[in-house]
């Protein structure tokens, strides 16, 4: 995508200069640019500067932008500007084939997508079992079948006066409340209406850049480039392009940052 804005970068500037403040305002409710950058932008008098500007501005925030910008100018509403925009644009294929195909691969059950235990709610139970033996006889280590959320205890304590029984407490502690978590039934959307939030307080950013396997090389480099967590974090969230790399991220936030995802959730 870069290399197809670079290419007709003159052509883009020519387009785009002809209503050039219009066109920047699409750009910021896009998110495309920071608000220092519009400003910056709204400062400048030349409308054919105010184009290069952007374009460069762009250029600089990766692979990932720039296949946003191309997919704005796709709307008849943007591309208006211009009869040779339009045209052109139709031309330019935005779809990123790999990102795609690995969607529709995981989505179709290809690969497990892993859940927590956090992003299921439970009700706790305690079961109290009495088990005694005597006149010689043996208890065996009692079997447990079925599943289990929480640890079971066993308290086991000898009989008084010699004898051989043995009681034996199980215990099947109720989860505590962060066991207790809803399902999150679209992560892409728990995402972006907790944008703001997950940008502000996010901070183990490296170790949940590492779990999202399938997140493109490219990506990680360019989320891994931001100097500030701040800033990696709301690359990051731009790379979420499909539902599943949606949940996989969310499975790492709860795994590096549960006690924030916990309150996110509860107020979700």
């Amino acid at each position: 995508m870069e290399e197809i804005i670079l290419e007709n970068k003159p052509k883009l500037i020519k387009w785009l200069s002809s209503d050039s403040e219009l066109f920047l305002q699409y750009v910021q409710a896009k998110k495309l640019i920071t608000m220092s950058q519009y400003s910056e932008l709204m400062d400048m008098t030349a409308k054919e500067r105010v184009i290069i500007r952007l374009l460069d501005i762009i250029l600089g925030r990766g692979e990932n932008v720039c296949r946003k910008f191309l997919d704005l100018l796709k709307d008849d509403d943007v591309n208006e500007i211009s009869p040779e925009l339009r045209e052109w644009i139709k031309t330019v294929d935005t779809k990123d084939q790999k990102t795609e195909k690995d969607c529709k691969r995981r989505e179709s059950g290809d690969r497990p997508i892993q859940e927590t235990a956090n992003m299921t709610r439970h009700s706790g139970i305690q079961v109290i079992c009495n088990i005694s033996a005597s006149d010689g006889s043996f208890i065996n280590s009692p079997v447990i079948t079925g599943r289990s959320l929480c640890p079971i205890e066993f308290d086991t304590t000898a009989a008084p006066s010699g004898r051989s029984d043995v009681q034996a407490i199980c215990k099947y502690q109720k989860p505590d409340r962060d066991c207790q978590q809803r399902p999150i039934q679209d992560c892409q959307m728990f995402l972006k209406k907790n944008f703001s939030l997950l940008v502000q307080n996010v901070k183990n950013i490296d170790p949940i850049i590492d779990d999202l396997v399938d997140l493109h090389a490219e990506s990680v480099a360019n989320v891994r480039a931001k100097s500030t967590d701040q800033e990696k974090m709301r690359k990051l969230l731009g790379c979420v392009n499909c539902e599943s790399i949606a949940k996989d991220l969310v499975i790492a936030l709860y795994k590096h940052e549960k006690p924030l995802m916990n309150e996110l959730q509860n107020n979700y």
